[in-house]
């Protein structure tokens, strides 16, 4: 089937009905643009070009990913395939973070290690700080200095760890693991300025930074936006999608046992060598 297209005022062919799809899929024309082929009267839009007219019922050029359509049937599968896709899942989300928590915060780990060394680590964050805090030993201004270097490693170590995994894979360990994806609309991967804004606005208007109480108040929001507009605000600002494929039994038992693995391992890595031979032992 040889078709003649109407381009910029001049007329273009025989083209291939694959020749005409790429000059949609690329913008260079439209459902407007004049057609005609063996068996018409006279030149028609290309929506009414007998080779095309039963899938060209939308404007190319202004469509987002996911209403692009070929003809009604092809509409109704798509719909019936994604229905289950695209339905907001905050559980499994949370479920992926726990995994990933340890992960991303790592570097922020090794650096206040490094840093601020083990015993000072220890006393803010293991069982000698609860004991002086029941004994009100604490040096208030001395450790909420310590708690907002503490913070700010986290989120930093978070936000560019996070950001690397999405530009460079569209998912992260718990994602990967549970099935999930973080794409642009059109399907493709972010870029790593997007994944990084990304990671810093789940930390901030997901879960408050880690800030009491924000980090009980910004969950609870973010959970009855993506409930209620089946995505979370920040992915609407960066015109994203998270979806969800099939969650099967093996990937449960995987998401289970990644869930004490990854806070077990990088505790374990935190260890001096002394430590793991005691533990050893």
């Amino acid at each position: 089937m040889e078709i003649f297209l109407v381009i910029d005022g001049a007329k273009n062919g025989p083209m291939t009905i694959y020749e005409v799809r790429e000059l949609l899929r690329k913008d260079k024309i439209n459902s407007k643009t004049l057609a005609w082929t063996k068996g018409m009267k006279k030149w028609e839009p290309l929506r009414e070009c007998p080779p095309l007219k039963n899938s060209i019922d939308v404007e190319i050029a202004e469509i987002r990913f996911d209403e692009i359509v070929v003809n009604k049937e092809e509409r109704d599968s798509i719909k019936e395939i994604t229905k289950t896709i695209s339905q907001p899942k905050p559980w499994i989300r949370l479920w992926s973070k726990l995994i990933d928590f340890p992960i991303h915060t790592f570097l922020g780990f090794l650096f206040l290690k490094i840093y601020l060394g083990e015993e000072k680590i220890k006393s803010i964050m293991g069982p000698e700080a609860l004991e002086a805090l029941l004994k009100n030993e604490v040096n208030t201004q001395t450790e909420v200095e310590t708690l907002t270097l503490i913070t700010i490693a986290m989120i930093v170590s978070w936000i560019i760890t996070e950001g690397i995994f999405l530009a460079c894979f569209s998912t992260t360990l718990g994602k990967w693991i549970l099935n999930i994806k973080t794409l642009k609309l059109n399907g493709k991967r972010i870029d790593p300025l997007t994944a990084l804004i990304r990671s810093f606005y789940v930390l901030v208007f997901g879960f408050g930074l880690w800030v009491f109480p924000f980090l009980l108040i910004c969950p609870l929001i973010s959970y009855i936006s993506l409930i209620k507009k089946k995505s979370t605000q920040w992915d609407r600002w960066l015109k994203l999608q998270v979806t969800h494929n099939e969650l099967t039994g093996l990937r449960i038992l995987a998401g289970i046992f990644a869930l004490f693995i990854t806070h077990n391992l990088i505790g374990l890595l935190l260890l001096s060598p002394g430590q793991t031979e005691q533990i050893n032992q």
